[in-house]
C-alpha cells in the first residue's frame, strides 16, 4: 500500500487543479453569465451604469475618472469609486458584449478570491493546494452577511470592488512572503497597488503588514525602492487626487456596530473553537507555519481591536467583519494542515473515516440535488458529474488527504441555503424579471419627453423589477439623468437629494445618519424639486400618484403602469441670486484633508450651515465657501430673481447666454473644484450644493478642466514609472554582472 508522506500528494497534477475549479465555476451559473442581458441584483442593477458610463466615455479616452451628469445633479465619477473593475469590464468588451462582460467581472472577483487562498497555502512546488482551495471556498460561501464585502453574497450585492481588494491584498502578502521569486517583489508591489486601486478599506489593513514585512526583509535596497516607486507610479494617477479632494464627498453617518454578536456570526463558531483547542495543544506547529499564523492572527486581532475601538468616522466597523473571519479561517486551514501532517495517509482509521465520509457526501450530493435540480436542472448535473468523477480519480490514485478535502468541499457547497438563488435573481437580469416591460414602456415614454433631470419615488416595492434602485438606469436606457444614484458618498448633493425625496416617497429609504428628513411632507417636496433644478418626477405608490395629482406645482404628463409621469413646473438650471451672500471659509491643504479623513467638521461650517438654509424654505442668505487664504471681494446682488431657459449642461461643459452680466448665478450643478469659468469669476461652492459664477459676459462657458494637484500626479506616476523602470534593469545587469 502506498505511503502518502506529501501532506496532498496530487497536487502537482494539473487536471486535479481543474476539475476543482471547474466545481466553482459551475456553481457561478456559466449558463447564465454568457446571456447577454443586464445584470441586477441590490446595487449591483446600479452599478452597472456607471460602469457604463466609464467604458463610453472614460476608457476610449484613457481616463480613470471625470465628470458625468447621470446622477446626483452631476458628480464627479471614479475620483472617490475604484477603477479597476469598470478597467477590467473595459477590455472584456473586445470580446464581449457589456452584460456577459460585467458578470465575467464579478464571477471572476469570487474565483480570483478563492486562488488568493489557494495559493497563500501552497508549499513550494505546489501548483495547487486543496486545503487553500477549501479555506477559500469557506470563505466566499458564508453566508451569515450580505453587504460588508468579500464573499459571495456581498459581491452579488454590489460589493464586488471590495472583494477584488480583498483578493489582491492577499496575493500581495504572499509574493512579499515569497524569497524563492526573484520577482516576487515587483508582484507584490503590483498586486498591492491593485488592492489599492480596487477598494481603500482592504489596503489599509494589508498595507501595514505588506510595507512592513518588505522594509524588514532580506531584499537588497535597489530591490525595495523598486517595490516602492513600483507602488507609487501605479497609485498616484488615482490616489492624490481622491485624497486631496475627499472634502468633496459625504459622510454617510454609518451607525456603528458595539455587540461582539456584530462581529462574531454563528457559522464561525465551529471554526473558532477548533482554532482555540489546537493554540493549546499545538502552538509550536503553529508558530512553525510563520506565513500562515502571522496573517491570521493580524487580521482577526487587529479586525477586533478596529472593531471596537477606532472613532467613529470614514471607516464604519462593519466593514472589518469579512477580515475577522478571514483571519479565523486562515486559522482553521492551519489547524487542518498540522492534523493532515499528524496523521499518517494509510492509517486505517483514516480509510473508515473516508468510508463514513464518502455515505455521507451521498447524502449532502443528494440533498444539493433536491434543492436545485428544480432551477438548475443543467448546473445541477454537471456538478454532481464533477464530483463523482473527480472522486474516482482521487480513489484510483489512493491519495487519501485530498478525498477528505474533497468530502469537505462538497459539504461546503451542500450547505448553502441562497446563494445559488442569488445569482439566479442576478444573472437573469433586468430582461429576466416578469415585469420588466413595465419599465421599458416607462422609458419609451421618458423618451419622447425632452431630456431633464428625474427625481423618482423610492420604494422596496420596486425589488420586483431586479431592485429597488432600478430607476437609477434612467440615465442608461433614456437621454434623461436621474437625481438619485449608487455611489453616495460621492457627491456632496447626496445629503439634499434624500431629504428633498423623503417628503415625496412612501416608504423613503433615508440612508444619510444625522438629517432632518420630512416624511409625509409632499408640497416640501415638491419645493425642493425646484431648488434642485428637477425637470421631471415619477411616482409609484397610489398615495403619491393622488398628492402628485393635485399639486399646483406639477403638470401630469402620463401614467405608465404604476408610473405616474409629472413636470415640475418653473425648475430651472440656472437662476440670479438676489439673497445676501454669507461667506464661510474652509481650511487649506494638510488640515481639510486630514478633517475629511476624520469626519471632523469642527473648523468647516459650509456643510452645517448649507444644511440649516435648506431645511428653512424662508432662509434669507445665500452661503459660498471659500478657501481660508483667498482674498475674495463682498458679493451683493442688485436684481430680483430671474430665470435662464437657455442653458446646456453637458458632461464636461456648461453653458447660457445672460442679459445680468457682473451678476451673482446660481448654478443647479454639484460643485467641484475641476470647474472654471472661462470668462468670469468662480465657481464658488454655494448652498446646498451648486456652483455660483459671477459672468463678465454674456455667453458664459465653465469648463470641467484638469487641475494642478492631477497635474502632478502624472508627473508622480511618470516620473516613478521611469523610475522603477530604470531601477529593474539596473537590478537585472547587476545580476546578470554576478
Amino acid at each position: 500500500m502506498k505511503t502518502q508522506t506529501d501532506i496532498f500528494i496530487l497536487e502537482k497534477n494539473i487536471y486535479i487543479k481543474f476539475l476543482f475549479y471547474l466545481l466553482l465555476i459551475i456553481f457561478l451559473r456559466p449558463d447564465l453569465i454568457l446571456i447577454n442581458n443586464t445584470p441586477t441584483g441590490g446595487d449591483m442593477g446600479a452599478h452597472v451604469v456607471a460602469v457604463d458610463f466609464f467604458t463610453n466615455n472614460f476608457f476610449p479616452n484613457a481616463k480613470i475618472f471625470g465628470w458625468s451628469n447621470i446622477w446626483f445633479a452631476g458628480f464627479p465619477l471614479y475620483y472617490f469609486y475604484f477603477p479597476i473593475p469598470a478597467i477590467f469590464v473595459s477590455f472584456l468588451l473586445i470580446l464581449f458584449p457589456f452584460g456577459i462582460a460585467f458578470k465575467l467581472m464579478v464571477s471572476f472577483s469570487i474565483v480570483l478570491v478563492v486562488y488568493s487562498f489557494e495559493k497563500l497555502f501552497r508549499d513550494r512546488n505546489e501548483n495547487f493546494n486543496l486545503l487553500g482551495y477549501l479555506c477559500g471556498l469557506i470563505f466566499v460561501l458564508t453566508e451569515s452577511f450580505t453587504i460588508y464585502g468579500g464573499n459571495l453574497a456581498s459581491t452579488l450585492a454590489g460589493q464586488y470592488s471590495f472583494t477584488y481588494s480583498l483578493a489582491f491584498g492577499l496575493l500581495a502578502y504572499n509574493y512579499c512572503e515569497k524569497e524563492d521569486d526573484t520577482s516576487s517583489h515587483i508582484k507584490a508591489s503590483v498586486f498591492l497597488a491593485l488592492c489599492l486601486l480596487s477598494h481603500l478599506i482592504p489596503f489599509i489593513l494589508f498595507s501595514v503588514i505588506v510595507f512592513s514585512k518588505t522594509i524588514t526583509s532580506r531584499l537588497s535596497v535597489i530591490e525595495k525602492l523598486i517595490f516602492f516607486s513600483t507602488f507609487i507610479s501605479l497609485v498616484s494617477l488615482w490616489f492624490i487626487p481622491m485624497i486631496s479632494n475627499l472634502s468633496y464627498t459625504t459622510d454617510m453617518g454609518y451607525t456603528p456596530f458595539t455587540n461582539l454578536s456584530d462581529l462574531i456570526k454563528p457559522d464561525v463558531y465551529p471554526f473558532i473553537i477548533l482554532c482555540f483547542i489546537f493554540s493549546i495543544l499545538c502552538y509550536r506547529q503553529l508558530l512553525s507555519n510563520s506565513k500562515l499564523f502571522f496573517l491570521s492572527v493580524y487580521m482577526f486581532v487587529l479586525s477586533t481591536v478596529l472593531f471596537f475601538f477606532i472613532p467613529p468616522g470614514a471607516l464604519w466597523n462593519g466593514r472589518l467583519i469579512p477580515f475577522f473571519n478571514l483571519g479565523i479561517i486562515i486559522f482553521f486551514g492551519l489547524v487542518l494542515k498540522i492534523i493532515f501532517q499528524k496523521v499518517n495517509a494509510s492509517d486505517n482509521y483514516l480509510r473508515l473515516f473516508i468510508a463514513a465520509g464518502s455515505l455521507s457526501t451521498g447524502f449532502y450530493l443528494s440533498n444539493y440535488f433536491s434543492l436545485w435540480n428544480s432551477n438548475f436542472s443543467l448546473t445541477t448535473y454537471f456538478f454532481l458529474f464533477i464530483v463523482v468523477i473527480t472522486y474516482f480519480i482521487l480513489s484510483l490514485k489512493d491519495s487519501l488527504n485530498s478525498m477528505i478535502l474533497l468530502l469537505l468541499t462538497v459539504g461546503v457547497f451542500s450547505t448553502i441555503t441562497y446563494l445559488p438563488h442569488w445569482i439566479n435573481w442576478n444573472f437573469t437580469g433586468y430582461e429576466g424579471k416578469e415585469n420588466w416591460k413595465d419599465i421599458t414602456q416607462l422609458y419609451d415614454k421618458l423618451s419622447e419627453l425632452p431630456p431633464g433631470r428625474i427625481t423618482w419615488e423610492a420604494s422596496p416595492d420596486l425589488n420586483e423589477y431586479g431592485t429597488p434602485m432600478v430607476l437609477m438606469t434612467i440615465p442608461m436606457f433614456t437621454d434623461h439623468t436621474s437625481m438619485e444614484g449608487l455611489y453616495f458618498d460621492s457627491s456632496i448633493t447626496t445629503p439634499f437629494h434624500f431629504i428633498s425625496v423623503s417628503g415625496l416617497s412612501e416608504q423613503p429609504s433615508n440612508p444619510v445618519g444625522g438629517l432632518r428628513y420630512y416624511n409625509g411632507q409632499f408640497e416640501r417636496g415638491v419645493y425642493y424639486l425646484k431648488q434642485l433644478g428637477v425637470d421631471y418626477f415619477i411616482t409609484y405608490s397610489d398615495t403619491k400618484f393622488q398628492e402628485a395629482l393635485n399639486s399646483r406645482n406639477l403638470d401630469f404628463i402620463d401614467k405608465v403602469s404604476k408610473f405616474g409621469i409629472f413636470s415640475v413646473n418653473e425648475s430651472f438650471l440656472v437662476e440670479t441670486i438676489n439673497k445676501n451672500i454669507e461667506i464661510v471659509r474652509t481650511p487649506d491643504g494638510l488640515s481639510n484633508i486630514l478633517s475629511s479623513l476624520l469626519r471632523e467638521n469642527n473648523e468647516n461650517k459650509f456643510v452645517e450651515r448649507a444644511l440649516t438654509n435648506f431645511y428653512d424654505l424662508q432662509a434669507p442668505t445665500r452661503i459660498i465657501e471659500v478657501n481660508s487664504n483667498e482674498d475674495i471681494r463682498k458679493f451683493e446682488s442688485s436684481i430680483e430673481k430671474n430665470y435662464l431657459e437657455n442653458v446646456v449642461v453637458e458632461n464636461g461643459k456648461i453653458s447660457f447666454s445672460t442679459e445680468y452680466v457682473g451678476e451673482p448665478h446660481l448654478i443647479k450643478v454639484s460643485y467641484f473644484p475641476n470647474w472654471k469659468i472661462v470668462n468670469g469669476e468662480g465657481p464658488f461652492r454655494v448652498d446646498p450644493s451648486f456652483m455660483m459664477v459671477i459672468p463678465d459676459r454674456s455667453n458664459v462657458e465653465i469648463i470641467f478642466t484638469v487641475t494642478t494637484i492631477e497635474i502632478i500626479s502624472r508627473i508622480i506616476f511618470i516620473t516613478f514609472l521611469f523610475a522603477s523602470m530604470f531601477l529593474i534593469n539596473f537590478s537585472k545587469r547587476d545580476i546578470n554582472a554576478e
